[in-house]
């Protein structure tokens, strides 16, 4: 897998300049680095060298670049900004439950997360740009009058496809009640995100564009946990991103972290009691112990158009890759 994939950078370009009938690749990495990993920063150091040879066009850290055991502190923010400006190309980062939410555990060092979470903005989001050595030009959250608070939520294209980032994080999208602020804070960043999802898809339409893709990154998929329903903090998300993305039609993939294993899937049931959505493909990244990437190549000429598979690091401890499906 990983050499068809680097095959297919070589393909389509690596990090050149796509237009709107070129193909090119992107990658996302999320749950990265866990210092509680074995070699954890010798393994993290050959997966930003591995994607640097690649040459994606960008790059999306899907949040959690910290373990939840390892105290969130502000000398830990600058050491994964500089590590995330020693990517070669364009860097987007989006935040993870373990760099804010979960904070206040004793062994995360008793932060305030809502404190956190704006030493965060300040730290990865000062700017209307990406982090890495070629800064990419973001459109973000900023700009709306109501929701100018949410600077990490992004979005920019790239050879006729809108991408977007969203502010979705584990620990039940921080809905709460135990935690002071915690549902107040949802309440906020759940209705942004309500708002960001609907102006992804209306700039796709306005450019005719061939997909949309959205990275966050929980997994807020109740049915993958082994529950019924809805999980706690996710409906509205769920909601309008399935109504979105049934109105749309065209291909959109959803990139997410959180459960640490790579996944594939392709027609995603988002609503318990809707349909799955043929036009929807989920792809989870690796994580923890498992420390690869994904590769993501556009091709306008697939009708999928999004064609995903792992980037597994040589040196790396090899993860466990999900068995073919037996056909019936």
């Amino acid at each position: 897998m990983r050499c068809f994939f680097l095959s297919l950078v070589l393909l389509c370009g690596g990090g050149t300049a796509a237009s709107a009938a070129e193909r090119f690749v992107f990658a996302a990495l999320g749950c990265q680095p866990y210092t509680r990993s074995p070699n954890s920063a010798e393994n993290y150091a050959r997966l930003i060298a591995e994607i640097n040879r690649a040459n994606p066009v960008f790059t999306v850290h899907l949040g959690d670049f910290k373990g939840g055991d390892e105290p969130c502190t502000d000398e830990l923010f600058l050491r994964r900004r500089a590590e995330f400006n020693s990517f070669t190309g364009p860097l987007i980062y989006t935040p993870g439950d373990n760099d804010w939410t979960d904070s206040h555990y004793l062994v995360a060092g008793r932060h305030d997360p809502l404190e956190r979470l704006a030493r965060l903005r300040e730290v990865f989001f000062a700017e209307e740009r990406s982090l890495g050595q070629q800064p990419l030009a973001l459109v973000t959250q900023r700009r709306a009058a109501r929701f100018a608070k949410f600077v990490e939520n992004a979005r920019w294209t790239h050879g006729g496809v809108v991408f977007a980032t969203v502010h979705v994080v584990g620990s039940d999208n921080n809905d709460q009640p135990a935690i002071p602020g915690a549902v107040a804070e949802h309440r906020e960043r759940d209705a942004a995100a309500a708002a960001r999802i609907p102006a992804a898809f209306a700039e796709a339409r306005s450019m005719a564009a061939a997909g949309v893709a959205l990275f966050f990154q929980a997994d807020p998929l109740a049915a993958d946990f082994g529950q019924p329903g809805v999980a706690r903090g996710f409906g509205q998300f769920l909601r309008v991103l399935a109504d979105e993305a049934r109105a749309w039609g065209r291909p959109v993939l959803l990139v997410h972290a959180d459960e640490h294993r790579y996944r594939l899937d392709v027609g995603v049931q988002l609503l318990p009691d809707e349909a799955p959505l043929a036009n929807v493909t989920r792809l989870e990244t690796f994580g923890d112990y498992n420390v690869h990437a994904v590769l993501v190549a556009v091709d306008p000429e697939s009708p999928q158009l999004f064609l995903c598979g792992p980037l597994i690091v040589p040196g790396n401890p090899r993860p466990v890759l999900p068995r073919p499906k037996k056909s019936p």
